[in-house]
């Protein structure tokens, strides 16, 4: 925790634990003061630089962020994840194979 800026430790404190008690993205933007684009970004990097369990769902009326605690948290935070990560390969593989005629190839960083 001594590691985030201060920003990060407000949008973090601001996060509720569990998917039932998830925070809307523009509620969690306006009390920490951010643009939602800044807000998901800071999140972006507590997730992925920080590795903290910040899921979301976007379930209508109880969509929002949240502190994964269980497997069904977890289940909820990744559900709309994965059909979105396979929408935007095809995404870049059609625009790669129809505009240059090549293959596209993806490498993850670890």
């Amino acid at each position: 925790m001594e590691q985030l800026t201060c920003k990060e430790r407000l949008v973090l404190e601001l996060i509720p634990a569990g998917h039932r008690q998830a925070i809307h993205k523009h509620r969690l933007a306006r009390l920490a003061g951010l643009d939602e684009r800044e807000a998901r970004e800071i999140i972006y990097h507590l997730v992925v630089e920080h590795g903290l369990p910040i899921g979301s769902s976007t379930e209508p009326g109880t969509g929002g962020y949240f502190i994964i605690e269980n497997t069904e948290d977890m289940e909820i935070a990744t559900r709309h994840l994965k059909p979105r990560a396979v929408k935007i390969i095809k995404r870049a593989r059609a625009l790669v194979r129809h505009r240059f005629n090549q293959q596209l190839k993806l490498v993850l960083e670890e």
